[in-house]
């Protein structure tokens, strides 16, 4: 028997009701807020709201800075203690 490759995939499954874990890339993280389609004015405020309440990873902020979002990060980076 062959395996089909058209079975398979890169996605990662959670059990219900699982938290949903961090997100590691700008993609991720407008897809999270419901915000993939906004324009860019609503997705920098909606970012710069989670960023309030969240750290980012490593690889988020990097993501965050390739796709000219790094100055919220700047922001919120100045704003703790």
């Amino acid at each position: 028997m062959e395996i089909n490759e058209r079975f398979y995939d890169d996605s990662a499954f959670l059990p219900i009701g699982s938290p949903m874990p961090e997100p590691s890339t700008t993609g991720v993280l407008l897809f999270q807020l419901k915000l993939s389609n906004a324009d860019r004015a609503e997705q920098s405020a909606g970012i710069a709201e989670w960023l309030r309440s969240h750290t980012p990873s490593a690889g988020l902020v990097r993501s965050l800075r390739r796709r000219g979002f790094g100055d919220l990060v700047d922001v919120e980076k100045d704003r703790q203690p």
